[in-house]
């Protein structure tokens, strides 16, 4: 029996991009459009008038079309159903049907799926889609014992150190006040890994802690750290990824048995379509970020090398080694250091 998992930005960086970094609206529940027979109840954090809105509302219009108007979303956004938890309760009392999840929720419900969020796992872009690719099925399959079927993985992308001191090494944090997300084992174990005693605060502090000095480290998504203007109180950005994101639509296992069998096959087919555009979108916001925090003062560290390089990556193999039989099986681990060509 493995160890639940608690909420964290290493897994919830979903959450925070496409809620709290972006900004949360509530809003009337979708219903422009003539309801269709099959009429999927989905909830999100992403606001309207987000890029995952649009490209969603652009997935309805296709399922609707092709279709016939048989199978289309009722869209619940910016956190009108609730958080990830509370949306998690409602698919499995059948009030809501599907949802897009981050580690905070997808792990509540497979806490080994949290493997994809440790540190320094993937080297690029490329590795972190194979690895979707490739264990799909098997994490679909666990998913699916447990009551939920896996549409598609939803990207969030890379996560990155904001400092007030460039971050070259890992020995460059010592003496640094590091903010870490309260109750993740995942944060806690990695810069513990780093010689660092972070400070643990929920997010909603990390502002007033940056901008009274209490904490000078944070993480985060460009997009996110410059909706939450974390960059305005940090004066670096390490290049190095701190960890790749990876987000999750579920959809309720009861609900998704009850499809016609066309109509489950067009959605399941459709939607990893849907995310695979989401993604190039949200991966040139990204860059875009980047280039107007550079504008805008930011100094970026450069990718380090050498010795330094690996040394990041012992980080990794720390972390993996400490939390194998705690948050994910061993052998999950074996599993994905096998898709990557990579010893344990």
């Amino acid at each position: 029996m493995f160890n639940k998992p608690s909420t964290g930005v290493f897994g919830g960086v979903l959450g925070l991009s496409l809620g709290l970094l972006i900004g949360l609206h509530a809003m009337v529940p979708d219903g422009a459009r003539a309801d269709s027979p099959y009429l999927i109840k989905f909830a999100t954090v992403a606001p309207e008038g987000s890029t995952w809105i649009k490209h969603l509302r652009t997935l309805d219009a296709e399922l609707r079309s092709q279709s016939r108007q048989r199978l289309g979303f009722r869209i619940y956004a910016g956190g009108v159903a609730g958080d990830e938890l509370d949306v998690l309760r409602k698919m499995r009392h059948g009030q809501i049907h599907c949802a897009a999840f981050s580690g905070v929720g997808f792990g509540q419900v497979l806490p080994m799926v949290r493997v994809l969020d440790l540190p320094f796992l993937f080297r690029d872009d490329a590795e972190a889609e194979r690895v979707h690719g490739r264990m799909f099925s098997f994490f679909a399959d666990a998913f699916r014992n447990k009551g939920f079927e896996l549409l598609a993985w939803a990207e969030v992308g890379n996560v990155h150190l904001f400092s007030k001191k460039p971050i070259r090494r890992v020995q460059d944090l010592a003496g640094l006040k590091v903010w870490s997300w309260s109750g993740d084992p995942i944060a806690a174990e990695t810069f513990a890994a780093m010689g660092v005693n972070p400070i643990p605060l929920p997010v909603t502090d990390v502002t007033t802690a940056l901008n009274t000095g209490m904490v000078d480290t944070v993480y985060a998504p460009p997009l996110g750290a410059m909706a939450l203007q974390w960059h305005a109180s940090t004066a670096a950005m390490t290049e190095l990824p701190l960890v790749h994101s990876t987000g999750a639509v579920l959809i309720a296992s009861d609900y998704y048995r009850k499809l016609p069998p066309d109509l489950g096959n067009l959605l399941s087919t459709s939607f990893p379509k849907a995310m695979e555009a989401l993604t190039s979108e949200l991966r040139r916001q990204s860059r875009e970020t980047v280039e107007l925090l550079t504008k805008g003062g930011l100094t970026i560290t450069p990718m380090p090398q050498g010795s330094d390089l690996e040394a990041f990556y012992a980080v990794h193999a720390r972390v993996a080694r400490k939390l194998a039989g705690v948050v994910y099986p061993q052998e999950v681990l074996d599993r994905v250091y096998a898709v990557l060509n990579r010893q344990r």
